[in-house]
């Protein structure tokens, strides 16, 4: 269960961090046939070429901020298997792909944390593209990077946890 309050907070806790790790594993293989492989936690990434997508899950009390980064081929490679063809990169359709996964892992993490006691709805979801990207956490709440590799090639999902905006 998390504190009302993440003042002594420098993490966000492992519970969390687990639970997301389940829900991309489940979500990306449900996705393509193939579980992605777990490489990392919290190492360096170089600049992203390809597209972001952002969702929370969020509660009165705390939101989960998630980026889903992902490289230009790894996303190609994703249409391919989630729309039984390959998506121009710079089309609509690839940033609509992005958010609809975006969407469905937020439910499957809803659903996750849910057993550590984070009960929460999804937020709407948002891509962006573009090359030379650098992420960047804030450094006030406690954040954390999973690195995956899945079909096509490596993905990303940075996390942060915050309050929500009734408790600043």
């Amino acid at each position: 269960m998390l504190p009302q309050r993440l003042d002594d907070i420098k993490e966000i806790p492992r519970e969390i961090i687990d639970s997301v790790r389940i829900s991309v594993e489940t979500t990306f293989e449900s996705i393509s046939g193939v579980k992605p492989d777990f490489l990392e936690e919290n190492g360096e990434t170089a600049p992203l070429n390809g597209i972001i997508g952002n969702i929370a899950v969020f509660n009165a009390d705390h939101t989960l901020s998630m980026m889903i980064a992902i490289p230009k081929e790894t996303a190609v490679a994703l249409s391919e298997v989630f729309c039984g063809m390959e998506l121009p990169f710079e089309s609509e359709d690839m940033g609509d792909l992005v958010g609809e996964i975006s969407n469905i892992l937020a439910g499957e993490v809803a659903a996750t944390v849910e057993h550590v006691g984070f009960v929460g709805q999804s937020s709407l979801p948002t891509a962006t593209r573009g090359s030379d990207l650098t992420l960047f956490l804030p450094n006030k709440p406690p954040t954390a990077r999973l690195k995956f590799n899945g079909l096509g090639g490596d993905f990303f999902i940075n996390l942060a946890l915050c309050e929500s905006r009734r408790h600043r």
